[in-house]
């Protein structure tokens, strides 16, 4: 691939609900550790993401059913790291603050903010890490209650690309290329070709089946131990 990925694709299985389409729900991996998370509908293929990251040598972490009590609730979705530091969305049907509480443990030497969601769409429906200090924004009032909110609470400060169309606003940081969708009118992510590479990609169809699109990628960084797949 030209933004510089190595891919394993999780090959079709009959009888899987739809969730398990959503790998990028399925796990959050910063940093060697890799956290399996408890969606409020568990996908049935989270076993074989675990073992994958495993052999991939990520410290595998599984999310534990409660927390004080409490169910946890906890999606990929809803989990944005920027590089510095972690952004957790908590809404209704989605990652709870049990949730947030698990990421804040795992990722201790990180600032874990949570931030409340009105919507029932995750945080990476509304904002996106772009590169470097730069985060993708929809033009929505929704989303921009949200980064008010960020920016009370964030350690550090970013700059913000708003989108006209709120469908653009989800997009993948990879390495130094972003990936984002060129099915839909925005223009807004030219403004960003000096500093990095864009490619867009086509995601009318896989839209129809769930949003965002990174929902459907589970990116991780190499870790130099690599394990043999084989």
């Amino acid at each position: 691939m030209q933004a510089g990925v190595d891919i394993i694709e999780l090959s079709p299985e009959e009888g899987c609900l739809q969730q398990s389409l959503f790998t990028g729900d399925a796990a959050i991996c910063i940093n060697g550790t890799a956290l399996i998370t408890r969606p409020s509908k568990r996908g049935c293929r989270f076993s074989e993401i675990s073992s994958l990251l495993g052999q991939l040598s990520w410290q595998v972490v599984e999310t534990p059913a409660s927390e004080h009590g409490k169910d946890v609730v906890l999606e990929g979705s809803d989990v944005l790291y920027t590089g510095r530091e972690i952004f957790v969305g908590v809404r209704k049907n989605g990652t709870n603050m049990e949730g947030a509480l698990v990421v804040g443990r795992t990722f201790s030497d990180l600032a874990v903010i949570p931030i409340s969601l009105a919507g029932s769409q995750p945080l990476r429906h509304y904002i996106s890490f772009v590169s470097n200090d730069v985060l993708s924004v929809c033009n929505c009032k929704e989303a921009k209650l949200i980064v008010q909110r960020m920016e009370r609470e964030a350690t550090f400060r970013y700059k913000t690309l708003t989108v006209e169309h709120d469908e653009a606003g989800n997009c993948l940081s990879v390495n130094d290329s972003v990936i984002y969708r060129q099915d839909v009118p925005e223009t807004k992510f030219q403004v960003l070709q000096e500093r990095v590479q864009l490619m867009g990609i086509i995601a009318s169809e896989l839209s129809k089946i769930g949003k965002p699109i990174s929902r459907f990628i589970l990116l991780t960084a190499k870790i130099n131990t690599l394990k043999s797949l084989w």
